[in-house]
This record gives C-alpha cells, sequence and structure tokens, in this order.
C-alpha cells in the first residue's frame, strides 16, 4: 500500500532516475578509492587526499556565483547560463598559472578548469530538470575517471590521478563549449542578483573550506597515516550518505519553483537513521579483513556515522532556504561549523587523537544543522505573522 502511493507520489520517476544514477556513479567512485586506499597505502592516500583538497578549494574559488545559483535561476527560468559559464572559466584558467608557479605541477589546474565547467553544467542539467540527461552525463564521466586514472596512474603516479579527473570533466562538458560559441551574455544579471549571488558564492567558499579544512589541518598536526585513515572513514560516510545528495538534487529545483517535497524530506529522514546504524555496528568489523593497514579506521567509522543525521537534515533546510533565496542563514550555519570543525580537531584532536578528529567532525554537521533548522522555523513564523 505505501509503495503503490509513493510510486504514484510527484516526482517518484525523477527522483528515481536521480537516485539510480547517483548511487551507480557514487559506486563506482567508492569502489575505484577503496581499490586505490588498498593500492596507495595510508600515506600515499592521505597524500593524494590533501592534494584533491587543495585543488577542491581553488575550484570553488573559482565557481563564481556557486553551482546553486546556476541550478536555481535556471529554474526560474533565468537566463544566467553564459555569464556564469564564462567568467568561472575566466577565473579557473588564471587559477591555472598561479597554482603552477606555487605548487609547480599543472595537475592542479587542469582538475580545476574541469570540475568548474563540469559542476555547472551539471547544476544547469538540474535546474532545467533534464534528470535522465543529467544521470547519463553523471555515470559516464565516473566511468571515464576511472579509466583514465588507472591509467595515468601507472604512467604517472598518483598525481595523474589529480589530472584523470580534470580530462574526464572536460570531455563531458563539450554541450558547454559548442552554447558558449553561439552564446550572448548578459553580464548585467549579476548586478540585478549580485545579493543572492555573493551569499550563494561566499557559502560555497565556506562549505569547501567546511569540507577540506580537516584534511588540510590534519596532515600537518597528525601526519599523512592519520589523514589516509580518516579519508578513507570519509569516503565510507559519504557512500552511506548517498540518500541525502539525491534527494537536495531533487529538491531544490522544486522547492526554488514552489512545489512541495515533504513526504519525500520525511524518508529522507527515516532512512538516514537507517544508514547510520549500518556504519555504527555493520561496517566495522569489516575493517581490518578488507583494509589491515587502516587500523585507526576502524574507530573513526562508527563515530564518523553519527554525521550521517544532521547531512540530511541541513540538505533539507539548506534546499528550503535556498528556494527562497536566503542564503545568509545557510551562510550562518556553514561558517559556525567551520569554526566548530576547526577548534575541535585542535582541542579534542590533541586530548583524543583519532576519536577527537571523528568527534569534531560529527560536531560541527549538528551545530550546521541546529542553525539551519532555527533560521527557517523563524523565517516561517515570521512570514506566517506578516
Amino acid at each position: 500500500m505505501i509503495w503503490d502511493r509513493l510510486k504514484k507520489s510527484p516526482g517518484f520517476k525523477n527522483i528515481s532516475i536521480l537516485g539510480s544514477s547517483t548511487i551507480v556513479g557514487n559506486a563506482i567512485s567508492s569502489v575505484f578509492w577503496i581499490y586505490l586506499a588498498g593500492l596507495l597505502g595510508a600515506e600515499k592516500y592521505g597524500e593524494l587526499g590533501y592534494l584533491i583538497s587543495i585543488a577542491g578549494i581553488v575550484s570553488t574559488v573559482c565557481l563564481v556565483g556557486g553551482t546553486w545559483s546556476m541550478t536555481v535561476y535556471t529554474a526560474k527560468g533565468m537566463k544566467i547560463q553564459p555569464p556564469l559559464y564564462i567568467i568561472s572559466l575566466i577565473s579557473s584558467c588564471i587559477s591555472l598559472v598561479i597554482v603552477f608557479v606555487i605548487f609547480d605541477t599543472i595537475s592542479i589546474g587542469i582538475f580545476v578548469i574541469g570540475y568548474v565547467i563540469f559542476q555547472l553544467f551539471l547544476a544547469e542539467l538540474l535546474g532545467s530538470k533534464l534528470f535522465k540527461r543529467y544521470g547519463k552525463f553523471y555515470i559516464l564521466q565516473k566511468i571515464t575517471f576511472v579509466c583514465l586514472a588507472l591509467s595515468f596512474n601507472h604512467i604517472i603516479g598518483f598525481e595523474g590521478i589529480i589530472i584523470a579527473y580534470g580530462v574526464s570533466y572536460l570531455i563531458f562538458s563539450f554541450p558547454v563549449f559548442k552554447m558558449l560559441i553561439t552564446a550572448k551574455p548578459d553580464f548585467g544579471i549579476f548586478k540585478t542578483k549580485f545579493g543572492f549571488l555573493t551569499n550563494n558564492y561566499l557559502y560555497d567558499l565556506s562549505a569547501t573550506a567546511n569540507n577540506q579544512m580537516d584534511k588540510l589541518i590534519i596532515a600537518p598536526m597528525f601526519g599523512f597515516i592519520l589523514l589516509g585513515n580518516y579519508y578513507l572513514g570519509l569516503q565510507i560516510i559519504g557512500f552511506l550518505g548517498i540518500l541525502p545528495g539525491i534527494v537536495f538534487n531533487y529538491i531544490l529545483p522544486q522547492d526554488a519553483s514552489g512545489h512541495s517535497t515533504t513526504r519525500i524530506k520525511k524518508i529522507t529522514l527515516l532512512s538516514s537513521v537507517g544508514f547510520t546504524l549500518i556504519g555504527i555496528f555493520l561496517i566495522p568489523p569489516l575493517m581490518p579483513i578488507v583494509f589491515p593497514e587502516y587500523t585507526e579506521a576502524v574507530t573513526l567509522l562508527p563515530i564518523l556515522s553519527l554525521s550521517v543525521i544532521p547531512i540530511a537534515v541541513q540538505s533539507i533546510f539548506i534546499s528550503k532556504l535556498l528556494g527562497q533565496e536566503k542564503t545568509r542563514y545557510v551562510l550562518i550555519s556553514r561558517l559556525i561549523s567551520i569554526f566548530v570543525l576547526v577548534f575541535g580537531i585542535i582541542v579534542l584532536g590533541n586530548e583524543f587523537g583519532p576519536e577527537g578528529i571523528a568527534t569534531a567532525y560529527v560536531l560541527s554537521q549538528v551545530a550546521s544543522a541546529i542553525l539551519l533548522v532555527v533560521a527557517a522555523q523563524l523565517l516561517a513564523k515570521n512570514e506566517s505573522s506578516s
């Protein structure tokens, strides 16, 4: 009965397409990263995670306006695509030169250019509600990346994996470059929507800092071996947290265009509890068998798994606030999360070691979720009273 009602609910087909493509794509990526963990060893794995963190931060700096701006305004029928692509592409090319001078490597720059264009392209597809096309490009990019990464790692070394990311992104960004040849960008939209674009950009910067800052702190303070264990734990948590990501990609354009998604949000929260229990009880006993070198990941994973629920809460309320163009509150929540994470790693990490670092991560996600819920409730109360 419940299944029949669910199948008839609005958006079930589209969210099924998004869900299946995300699960398949993330499964391909997760299996590859798990394979890499065994291939490279904890220290090299940590070094690779460190370089990808740098590439991720630089990429976000170059994503002027942010991917969510692309999704929200595309869903609203506004022609923001050409100016966003052009500005972000110019900033990415500039970053390639700067990063090469600083780090003496071209791998990060290639990653940045490919990542920026491809992420904007996926965001445009979501805003246009072209979920089937989104799924096709998402999966094909993952498959291409794995094939290239295996080849490049063998030829160049582990930096070849970073180059493989960039090349695979660029291969599937061809519709963007084709569109830009004939595009007539209206940069005036940056002026009319400056507030939302700026807040969204700042949020993206803070979100990336929140996602990557821990690796940049852990490496110099605790070493690459611990970072490798922590990075493996986060890869597993990322797989357990697939559902909130799927739902977010679906509900953001729906919230932006004023459609209700209450039932889907409730299912997401209930499912996140189940995935949390899997991370606490079922996966840790398998870790010593599959990854005997990653001894500290066994103690990290049960704690990190507690973050799945607050991450699900965040995805629901971030979508709601972004759909209302209330990015200020989303930005504040992320800044608080960064503070809790950095402070927690330094204090709890030094005091309790790996368990303290994992606890700091969970507390940062909880703090962000609480603020988002409170902000959404206050806004709803103000709207009802006005």
